[in-house]
């Protein structure tokens, strides 16, 4: 083992060495073992963030069982939805969740042993408490078969359906990104990695799988400092945190609320980040508070992980949107249009990417499977697999890739194709807004209206009026909001992103309650 004494992970000012997690780990595999679960068997986790994650993941996969991480904020009805979908056999839990997990296992016929909790009310389902598991803590591994195309875990993501999408990922696929992520930002022993995300996400993966590849330490953070900047700064300070891993949205709250000025943040040295637009102000503030560091536009998504990125240059200022550039060495990139058919250079097209790190398929849904998963030749007759992502792009001169919105982000608007990302960026390139989500509302004759929520400066006044006299310059007239919206905050998904069908649900609400 690399660094045995060495620390492995660290929450709330409390860590856990690698030797003794490994112990840990060593102890919930066996607990698993006993219990009957095979290989492949699915094993829901439902943990708050807690040094217990870390012994649950890598306990799961030790005993060669399939990890579905869950996480505990979502609404039961999604819980439920998951457990039963993937057929969960064992669940990890809290002993404060016995209620939460007696509720599953009366809807969950898959369910027969959970570990964390000590009473099921009457349940058949078989318990153990965690300080059973803690004594089966042991310095031997069990020794236990599994293959690189075995199951590593299944995260969820919601659907439009309203069913979650089940990703499952193989230990190689798992293993290829992690690879490839070590070697791109050199990842060493006396990194320290960390990301404000839900342990469920795809984020995740980065911390807690990469950290363990070179033994590297992963700090979770805590409630606070995942929801209040200044208490995030000081807890980057703290740890010294080394690679960060989050969101724009999670960022610009830092450099605008984290009292930066007061924080030693040298020992920052990466700073990844994914999935929504970067004001380019603030992008341009937060790089001159942090000089050290490196800043990185990576792409990607729960099916394919990171399969493009972007180092933004150490030196010199980037303008305009940023690409996502250019496809991570274990992927290919390849765009095309409607039909299928690979567009020319400059052209916009749905992005597909063929790599290691691709998804195996969407858990028992052989029908998402057919419309995300393509085949194409190759040269040599044979085959290759590619996954959909559903994103428009185009190819710059350069040879990078630049994000042009996702395809079920265009609408029509009085016969005119609008995209909600283009209003987006408008918005955020507006003075006083730092945060901005475009949507589409129906409204009569099947007509769909744009409506927008910003978050402006406190005291700045701007308003509805001010904003669109600013829009103007940008935008055409009917590409314009017919509602903007002023709001202390955005709705967001576990991984930080905006959630807009909680936007358009807020706006249909309310009209009911008018009607």
């Amino acid at each position: 083992m690399r660094r045995p004494d060495g620390v492995a992970v660290r929450c709330d000012g409390d860590g856990v060495s690698w030797s003794e997690l490994a112990r840990r780990s060593n102890g919930v595999a066996r607990a698993l073992l006993d219990s009957g679960v095979e290989r492949g068997d699915r094993v829901a986790v439902l943990l708050g963030k807690s040094l217990k994650v870390p012994a649950a993941f890598y306990g799961v996969l030790a005993a060669g069982a399939a990890l579905v991480p869950i996480d505990p904020k979502s609404p039961p009805s999604q819980i439920e939805r998951v457990m039963r979908a993937t057929g969960a056999t064992r669940i990890v839990a809290e002993p404060e969740r016995a209620r939460s997990v007696a509720t599953l296992a009366a809807a969950c016929p898959e369910l027969s042993h959970a570990l964390g909790v000590e009473d099921l009310d009457g349940s058949s389902v078989s318990v153990m408490s965690w300080s059973a598991v803690d004594g089966m803590a042991s310095d031997e591994p069990p020794r236990v078969d599994v293959g690189g195309l075995d199951t590593s875990y299944i995260q969820h993501t919601s659907g439009s359906t309203g069913e979650p999408k089940l990703i499952r990922h193989t230990h190689a696929s798992a293993l290829a990104f992690v690879d490839w992520a070590v070697d791109e930002y050199r990842l060493t022993p006396d990194d320290r990695l960390s990301n404000h995300s839900s342990h469920h996400t795809c984020f995740a993966t980065f911390d807690y799988y990469a950290a363990a590849r070179v033994a590297a330490t992963t700090v979770i953070l805590t409630p606070a400092a995942m929801f209040l900047p200044a208490s995030l700064a000081e807890l980057v300070e703290r740890e010294r945190i080394s690679v960060w891993y989050s969101v724009p949205t999670a960022l610009v709250q830092l450099l605008l609320r984290g009292n930066l000025p007061e924080r030693d943040l040298g020992a920052l040295r990466w700073v990844l980040f994914a999935g929504e637009t970067f004001p380019e102000k603030h992008l341009r503030a937060l790089r001159a508070r942090l000089p050290q560091a490196r800043f990185s536009h990576v792409y990607g998504s729960t099916e394919v992980n990171v399969c493009t990125f972007y180092h933004l240059p150490a030196d010199g200022e980037v303008s305009g949107p940023l690409p996502i550039g250019r496809p991570c060495s274990n992927s290919r990139a390849l765009v095309v249009d409607a039909a299928g058919e690979p567009v020319e250079a400059g052209a916009t097209g749905e992005l597909l990417i063929h790599g290691s790190t691709v998804m195996s398929g969407y858990w028992s849904d052989p029908e998402r499977n057919r419309k995300a998963l393509v085949q194409r030749p190759e040269p040599g007759g044979f085959e290759s697999t590619w996954f959909r992502t559903g994103d428009r792009v185009r190819t710059l001169g350069n040879g990078n890739l630049t994000f042009a919105g996702r395809a079920d982000l265009q609408i029509k608007v009085r016969g005119h194709r609008v995209e909600l990302e283009e209003v987006e960026n408008a918005l955020l390139g507006l003075e006083h807004v730092h945060e901005a989500a475009a949507f589409a509302i129906p409204g009569m004759e099947d007509s769909l209206t744009i409506h927008a929520a910003v978050v402006v400066d406190p005291g700045s006044g701007a308003g509805q009026k001010d904003l669109l006299k600013g829009l103007r310059r940008s935008l055409p007239p009917y590409a314009l909001p017919e509602v903007i919206d002023i709001v202390a905050g955005l709705p967001r998904t576990p991984t930080g992103k905006v959630d807009r069908k909680q936007l358009v649900a807020a706006i249909s609400e309310k009209a009911g309650d008018n009607d």
